[in-house]
């Protein structure tokens, strides 16, 4: 199961991190998304979300790109303040502030695993930033490291990993992102179930 879910992880992160593009819709058109996407439950909120993105993909024409960069937009950019902020920091802060605390203590996780974390386009992100620690899970599932994962999962990711899923699924204006909100939500459940993993119960301010 940890296999498949190192192998979901990328997909995920790059999903909340790249803009959406011609390229990347042309590129999922030319595979059957429904076939492709790994069985990780058999679960509603799985089958929702990868029939979503499916359809969408399907029926997806260059003239509803403006609408779907639209959504991308307003979910994770701006302008005006952006619907689903994407840094752990600021769900656990009461005043939305980011690098607090739980920053400085997931670096201290990264740098004890003697690992460097980047975007792909060297994009300088705070470390709480969730296509960064999806990396760090991403690596820590490759390795086998079942602790850390355990750690970095339920001190970090999953404590407002969920409300970042929640807000998408609320605000998502097109059914791709909408599909990828229930698909955060299905990987998190699989990724702490799956590995014993007990969340931490934590305030969230966003």
């Amino acid at each position: 199961m940890n296999r498949t879910l190192a192998e979901i992880t990328p997909t995920l992160a790059a999903n909340m991190y790249h803009d959406p593009s011609d390229k990347m819709l042309e590129v999922y058109k030319e595979h059957d998304f429904n076939a492709c996407y790994p069985l990780l439950t058999e679960s509603q909120t799985r089958s929702e979300g990868v029939a979503l993105i499916s359809n969408y993909i399907t029926q997806y024409t260059s003239e509803q790109f403006p609408a779907l960069l639209l959504d991308f937009n307003q979910l994770f950019i701006g302008p005006g303040k952006m619907k689903v902020p994407l840094w752990g920091s600021y769900y656990l802060s009461e005043d939305n502030l980011l690098c607090g605390p739980s920053t400085q203590k997931l670096q201290e996780r990264i740098d004890a695993l003697g690992i460097k974390l980047s975007t792909s386009d060297g994009d300088n992100q705070p470390v709480d930033h969730i296509s960064l620690v999806l990396q760090l899970v991403e690596f820590t599932l490759n390795e086998g490291k079942t602790l850390e994962l355990k750690v970095i999962v339920g001190e970090h990711l999953a404590v407002w990993g969920y409300r970042i899923a929640e807000l998408i699924i609320e605000h998502a204006q097109t059914d791709f992102y909408l599909g990828w909100g229930l698909l955060l939500k299905d990987y998190l459940d699989v990724l702490v179930e799956s590995n014993g993993v007990i969340v931490q119960e934590r305030t969230l301010w966003g």
